[in-house]
């Protein structure tokens, strides 16, 4: 009786302690974080960048072959081709069948091809090779040749590299969903698809009973946008238009529900109607495509240029949670950047913040909105028919966060969604969100705030 009353009181013990640490886990006002700041980038895979890095799951755990549409193993990768589609001259023609540095051939600064990273496409370059090996698919259902096997190492982005030595590295951190730019920016705010459910034939993808792609295209069958469509709301770039404005909840909802102020700055808006030849990219702008934000001038004013977060910084007036957008030539995507310019412009940001008078209380996430269509080894989980996508490099930077770890938790960018509902104790929008797991284990609120560092 006595041993059956004591083993009684230690699982109750043990449960008030696991309810405790619950109540710990909620975040709230007494964590040491007031601002949330996400540096969205474009179209670099994690071992694109990564795969080089000490401690992280990267091209070491490769043994695959790349195989063609016939199925058979590459004695060679298929030549590199460049933007204009003929084979690039600065790449051999005899690339061995495996990932290789791009430093051999190319600059950081040197611009080179624009992989394709299409919704349907992206999920048959998973495929397995010859060998049975997953992610075998990647140069036969690519657009490029051999260059989507190639990859960066710590010469190219100094910055970064510096970051992950000096903070927090997430090695299995995966895009929201398949394929590319719009689909993963609307995801970051809103856990889901946009939807367009009178889409015109034209932008209409076509698929077989057995799901096969009979025609490609920009919304699947059932209304949903999982390619790029310039929003609905001027500025636009392209004539293909999402036309239907979007009603479902984002997180500007909660936010704004609980009075948390935000605000998502992007590079060109403040220029109106000549915003894209100032740099705004319209399908990178997920707020543009919202009805409630962008017809009301309350809304429409949570939209700000990029040069406005630098001047909240020194002047005042952070928001509680900010997303920033570069510029086209900064943001990294290779039809515009380069990876040394877009490490560049991580430099300047995290410069400012470090520099500013809200560095003892923010946390900085350093990510890219999808891989664009470059090689990484590590096969997505499936949580649904959309998702997860490739995994993408992102980086924790705060003065509460650990020194030097390569965290190996499983997230996507809804767990960017996850960190902001805990911080400010808001409902999750669906269940991505409520599913997903926030990267806790970067941090480590009880230790001193930690200075400034130099960056290269």
């Amino acid at each position: 009786m006595r041993a059956r009353h004591l083993l009684g009181v230690a699982i109750l013990g043990g449960l008030l302690l696991a309810c405790a640490r619950v109540q710990d886990d909620r975040g709230g006002a007494r964590v040491p974080i007031d601002h949330i700041v996400v540096l969205f980038l474009e179209n670099r895979s994690f071992d694109h960048l990564f795969g080089t890095y000490p401690g992280a799951e990267g091209l070491a755990a490769y043994r695959g072959k790349q195989a063609g549409e016939n199925g058979v193993t590459y004695a060679t990768l298929p030549r590199p081709l460049g933007r204009d589609g003929k084979p690039d001259p600065r790449f051999p023609s005899d690339l061995p069948n495996a990932p290789f540095p791009m430093l051999k051939f190319v600059g950081p600064l040197d611009e080179t091809d624009n992989p394709v990273h299409r919704f349907y496409h992206m999920q048959r370059q998973y495929g397995p090779g010859a060998d049975g090996v997953a992610m075998g698919k990647w140069v036969a259902e690519g657009t490029s040749g051999g260059t989507t096997m190639g990859y960066y190492e710590q010469a190219a982005i100094p910055v970064q590299w510096r970051l992950a030595q000096e903070f927090v590295l997430l090695d299995n951190y995966f895009q929201g969903i398949h394929g590319g730019s719009f689909a993963n920016h609307f995801y970051l705010i809103a856990a889901t698809l946009a939807t367009y459910p009178d889409a015109p034939a034209v932008v209409r993808a076509e698929l077989a009973p057995d799901g096969g792609v009979v025609k490609d295209g920009d919304v699947d069958p059932e209304g949903r946008v999982v390619n790029n469509l310039d929003p609905p709301y001027p500025p636009q770039r392209v004539p293909n238009i999402l036309q239907t404005p979007q009603t479902a909840p984002t997180i500007a909802d909660r936010l704004d529900a609980a009075g948390v102020s935000w605000r998502w700055y992007a590079t060109g808006w403040g220029a109106g109607a000549d915003a894209v030849k100032q740099g705004l990219m319209p399908h990178h702008n997920p707020f543009q495509y919202v009805q409630r934000i962008m017809e009301s001038p309350e809304g429409r004013a949570h939209i700000r240029d990029a040069s406005e977060f630098v001047k909240a910084l020194r002047e005042g007036g952070l928001p509680a949670v900010a997303f920033v957008k570069p510029h086209w030539k900064e943001n990294a995507h290779p039809i515009s950047s380069t990876v040394g310019a877009a490490d560049r412009w991580i430099g300047e940001m995290v410069t400012a913040i470090m520099a500013s008078r809200y560095w003892s209380r923010v946390a900085v996430v350093i990510t890219y909105d999808e891989g664009g269509g470059w090689f990484d080894h590590v096969p997505p989980p499936v949580v649904d028919p959309f998702g997860l996508g490739t995994r993408v490099p992102t980086l924790i930077v705060s003065p509460y966060a650990k020194r030097g770890v390569v965290a190996h938790g499983l997230y996507d960018h809804a767990s960017i969604l996850k960190l902001i509902e805990w911080r400010f104790g808001l409902e999750p929008l669906t269940e991505r969100d409520r599913r997903a797991a926030v990267f806790l284990e970067a941090f480590d609120f009880g230790q001193r705030a930690r200075p400034p560092i130099a960056l290269p």
